[in-house]
């Protein structure tokens, strides 16, 4: 494994969908996947959270396998899906801005790499990151990845060209790295600067969002409030712990035992007999957050039912039917329209 050089929390995380955009990119270019997985610490990106620490030694394999300008091309690789949860919830906003606000709110959802805000300036907007891996040899692709995917996603969300004015960073780019980022994004490119930065025409942000959700949108919101309320869980007790982070990786695939320990830093023996000391088993904690939120989904939303499944990360429907009859007696159908009837 290549070494690092940036100093970072060990709980630092990148979701799976982001970490697995880099995984495909790299490969796609022609980095073998013994060289990644070498990289990785393991055989392949899959359903869990990856360390910044490995997201990073992927991306400097890569770097090295296919050059610095692999940063950019990475980001042109992304989809709103890429940013996993806080992906679906750009895709209901009515306006770019609305869809930045958000990024700006829930970035954590998707990586522990750095983060983002935004200034006024005059008619223009700049918009800057925070590199949190600054000291990393693939800082440069890094932020150069971050920038290139914001574009490509607004992109795909309005399904038109989006151009910023102008691009700083604070790493020196070769003249052919500035000449290609300068080409691909239709902005003046500069080194050297003393903030890794986009300046762009403030208007943009009002371009309107063709499939947007404003419906969805206050349900999306307060389901990422609840991931995000899960990334930092309060000393009050094993079993709020455990919830909070089955909660926070909900939508994202099945919710392991061995991901839910990682997250706690404790071995799975350890977690278990935390557990068991509470009197409770992990499954039954498992059943009873997807149970609470299956409630409050069914009452308080007009979500699909196929929807909620997937937000509760069941194999299917018919799977999330089956599981919610046994708790509550009734398919899920049946307790909505009980609820509306009495409401």
């Amino acid at each position: 494994m290549l070494p690092t050089d940036c100093s970072i929390a060990p709980n630092a995380r990148v979701v799976a969908p982001y970490a697995h955009t880099l995984w495909s990119a790299a490969l796609s270019g022609g980095v073998s996947q013994a060289q990644l997985t070498q990289s990785l610490g393991r055989s392949q990106v899959g359903d869990e959270d990856v360390r910044v620490s490995q997201y990073l030694a992927m991306l400097q394999t890569a770097c090295t396998q296919l050059g610095s300008g692999f940063g950019w091309s990475l980001g042109q690789s992304v989809k709103p899906t890429s940013y996993g949860a806080n992906g679906i919830l750009l895709l209901a906003c009515r306006t770019l801005g609305e869809a930045l606000q958000q990024v700006l709110r829930f970035e954590s959802l998707v990586h522990d790499l750095g983060r983002s805000s935004i200034a006024a300036q005059g008619g223009q907007r700049v918009y800057s990151w925070r590199n949190d891996c600054a000291s990393h040899s693939a800082a440069g692709a890094l932020v150069a990845s971050v920038f290139s995917g914001i574009q490509t996603c607004a992109q795909w969300l309005v399904d038109g060209v989006v151009a910023p004015d102008e691009i700083r960073f604070v790493h020196r780019l070769s003249a052919e790295d500035a000449a290609l980022i300068a080409r691909a994004s239709g902005a003046r490119v500069t080194g050297g600067c003393s903030a890794n930065q986009v300046v762009f025409a403030a208007a943009l942000l009002e371009t309107l969002i063709p499939q947007a959700n404003a419906a969805m949108l206050p349900l999306l919101q307060q389901h990422a409030n609840a991931l995000l309320q899960a990334r930092h869980p309060s000393g009050q007790g094993i079993v709020v712990q455990v919830r909070k982070r089955i909660t926070g990786r909900l939508g994202g695939g099945q919710v392991r035992l061995g991901d839910v320990a990682s997250d706690l830093c404790m071995s799975v023996r350890t977690l278990q007999r935390h557990l068991a000391q509470a009197g409770v088993a992990y499954q039954g904690v498992l059943d009873d957050t997807r149970h609470e939120l299956a409630l409050h989904y069914l009452a308080s939303t007009t979500m699909a039912l196929a929807a909620v499944s997937d937000l509760l990360a069941f194999q299917d429907t018919s799977a999330f039917n089956h599981a919610f009859k046994q708790w509550q007696g009734v398919t899920p159908a049946a307790y909505r329209s009980e609820v509306r009837s009495v409401n």
